[in-house]
């Protein structure tokens, strides 16, 4: 059976709810996932896919994903790698916004060495009844000048689940694929 390393870095908790969400999916399809977060993730040795998620905060990969990336480069690049990363500017679907998105991908790629074979851009949350007071005021701010919720009484939910399925899908190929190469070895 193909064993899976599902790790993520989440901020406010979108990321988080998302990789749970493909865990699930996964072990629905009696996959063998190991979902953690990424401060307490095993190196990838022993499994067989991996899986890494990241929130993006104020036009940045988080630092923990990076450094995991980084320090595991070499066994990573041994095994296939599925690759998401989570933000409101995935929020607006139009050119400059998914340049943007490609743009952070590009950057993070770059800077880790990695070379997933599938990556998706999600959606995020505006998460107000968890923000501070001076976190609310900025991401009230931002949402206004993009067009999106500013009522900070409530969260408001911009994820496609649609496309996080499809994404489940490729990952489930992934290790289909990682489950065919092994019996013909």
């Amino acid at each position: 059976m193909t064993k899976i390393l599902l790790t993520y870095y989440s901020h406010d908790g979108q990321t988080a709810k998302i990789s749970h969400h493909l865990a699930g999916r996964l072990r629905a399809r009696r996959l063998d996932v190991d979902e953690v977060d990424v401060k307490h993730a095993p190196p990838p040795a022993g499994y067989d896919v991996v899986v890494a998620g990241d929130s993006i905060r104020l036009g940045r990969h988080s630092r923990a994903l990076t450094r995991y990336l980084r320090r595991h480069r070499e066994a990573l690049g041994r095994l296939p790698v599925a690759l998401f990363q989570v933000s409101m500017t995935s929020a607006q679907h139009d050119a400059e916004h998914d340049a943007e998105s490609d743009r952070l991908l590009a950057r993070l790629l770059d800077r880790t060495g990695l070379r997933p074979r599938c990556t998706a851009a999600f959606a995020g949350a505006l998460r107000y009844t968890h923000y501070g007071w001076v976190t609310q005021r900025v991401m009230r701010s931002i949402a206004r000048r993009e067009g999106n919720a500013t009522d900070m009484t409530s969260d408001h939910e911009y994820t496609d689940w649609r496309v996080v399925e499809a994404f489940a899908v490729e990952v489930e190929s992934l290790a289909s694929a990682d489950e065919t190469r092994s019996a013909a070895s």
